[in-house]
């Protein structure tokens, strides 16, 4: 009871004026507090899901845009062979297809972009012009006119397909542009990831997309993401969406502008990054160095400059990740690597690349054809190399070499799979090969009982999924152990017909054998 007393006590030692209002604070409610808060959070769910739906938006009209401009492409191919071939009796159907599916897909083009600027307004123009035209022509003809010129007509439907494929690309490039502005201004989970869902979808839609996408800034903004502390939460997606997107030289030419690279470098030699995060660093790596592509060469300043650090941050995430997933991503940028500069391959036999690479095959991570095939490129590389051939012989890496021979692609039925089994024999036999430079390690594979499997993958077709390249490797390895050592075990009839022989007489013998001379 001495509560209210005390309370009491004290008002009353104050102004009138201050107790009423202390008074009236009692009763009070702080609405405006109430009300900010509550405003805040109404707002934010508000905008979120603007930018879900807007993602949603965007993606929905670029799917729709492409279907219109395909079934377009189909009508102007239609057209154009019945000028080619004459046909003018088909001229009038045709030409009505293409200039009706073209106003179709403009009234697509103003539902997906309700308020278009004026150079997609521009575009449309000059499209609609080009099929009033066209229009105008077939009617003539249709109507019991001459025939019309085969040329002007020619050029004629040259130029509005050309107007035609830049009004697409106009749209969607805005559209493109319209998801890289949410990728820089959503800042809550659910619209970052739909973004950069997106971005992924629309990369794995082909080159021509990626292309778009670097233009418009994808490259930049998804980079940007990586970049931001506070959306640490997306970096792993932004680092996939780059590695599907890096496919062309634009998108690989933007990364290197905005200073991606060395994104990609501190990522990975950063021990206080997650592993997943540091697995799609190494999967855009993986990617950008893809000996598949022609840019990558334009990187050699990068792996110059970065190889050391590079190489040993690669090497650290294959021996400690327990995930097939990033030991894959991790051994593929090596292997890459491996291709672009020389050097690599030393720094990798200084680091003992060989003795971890040829361990992580008895584990479970590195057990798929997909990760031997990265393994056996490295080797095969690294073979290359005079000064790199100890670290693999000494490490059982002949031993490992032959056991990749004896992989057969009969075993898989995944047709991926089945690739993956031809370069792993191929890529061992051309490690052979080179390793054969030594006689002792000629002798090793001569007792390890190579040479029976390299006969064998010669002359079964089935053994090498009839395989060139395959064959090639193989003959190649067999040549090079028979002039390094003279106790080569060969039958005389191998000898006869895989080693005496010029390459390519014992090539077309063994390609279109029906393995019956044996």
């Amino acid at each position: 009871m001495e509560r209210p007393k005390r309370k009491q006590i004290y008002m009353s030692q104050l102004d009138e004026p201050v107790q009423d209002w202390l008074i009236e604070l009692r009763e009070m409610t702080e609405t405006e507090c109430m009300s900010v808060l509550q405003g805040k959070s109404i707002c934010a769910g508000q905008d979120t899901d603007h930018s879900t739906k807007l993602v949603h938006h965007v993606k929905e009209g670029i799917d729709s845009i492409k279907n219109e401009s395909n079934a377009i492409s189909q009508d102007f191919d239609r057209l154009f062979r019945s000028v080619e071939a004459g046909e003018w009796r088909h001229l009038g159907r045709h030409g009505i297809q293409v200039t009706c599916h073209i106003r179709s897909l403009i009234q697509v083009c103003n539902q997906c972009v309700p308020e278009p600027p004026v150079y997609i307004l521009e575009q449309q123009d000059m499209v609609m012009g080009e099929c009033a035209k066209l229009a105008q022509q077939v009617d003539s003809f249709t109507r019991g006119g001459t025939l019309p010129a085969k040329v002007p007509l020619t050029n004629q439907l040259t130029f509005l397909g050309q107007s035609f494929s830049r009004l697409v690309d106009s749209i969607i490039g805005y559209l493109v542009q319209r998801l890289v502005d949410t990728l820089d201004e959503a800042s809550a989970p659910s619209a970052v990831h739909s973004a950069i869902s997106n971005v992924i979808s629309l990369g794995l839609e082909g080159e021509h997309m990626c292309y778009v996408l670097a233009r418009e800034g994808g490259v930049r903004a998804l980079l940007d993401i990586c970049r931001t502390d506070s959306l640490g939460f997306a970096h792993a997606q932004a680092l996939r969406a780059l590695a599907t997107v890096c496919c062309v030289p634009e998108s690989i030419m933007e990364l290197e502008k905005e200073s991606g690279l060395e994104l990609l470098n501190d990522v990975l030699c950063d021990t206080k990054t997650s592993e997943g995060v540091q697995g799609e660093a190494a999967g855009v790596v993986a990617q950008i160095t893809s000996p598949s592509l022609e840019h990558n060469q334009h990187l050699s300043g990068f792996v110059d400059n970065n190889l050391q650090d590079l190489l040993k941050a690669l090497l650290v995430l294959c021996q400690k990740t327990s995930s097939h997933e990033v030991f894959l991503l991790a051994a593929a940028a090596v292997a890459n690597v491996t291709f672009i500069d020389t050097l690599a391959c030393e720094i990798l036999h200084q680091r003992q690349a060989p003795r971890h690479l040829i361990r992580h095959c008895s584990m479970s991570k590195a057990s798929s054809l997909f990760a031997k095939d990265q393994i056996a490129t490295v080797l095969a590389n690294m073979a290359a190399v005079n000064t790199c051939q100890s670290g693999i012989a000494e490490n059982s890496g002949i031993e490992l070499l032959v056991q990749f021979l004896h992989e057969r692609p009969s075993s898989y039925r995944n047709p991926a799979e089945i690739a993956a089994c031809e370069r792993v024999q191929q890529k061992a036999a051309i490690a052979l090969t080179r390793l054969c430079r030594e006689e002792r390690y000629a002798r090793s594979i001569v007792k390890l009982n190579g040479v029976p499997r390299l006969v064998q993958l010669c002359r079964f077709v089935n053994e090498r999924n009839n395989s060139d390249a395959v064959l090639v490797a193989c003959l190649a390895s067999l040549r090079k152990i028979c002039t390094t050592v003279e106790d080569h075990k060969m039958s005389a009839q191998d000898y006869q017909q895989l080693i005496q022989p010029r390459l390519m007489d014992s090539f077309l013998m063994c390609s279109h054998s029906d393995e019956n001379f044996v």
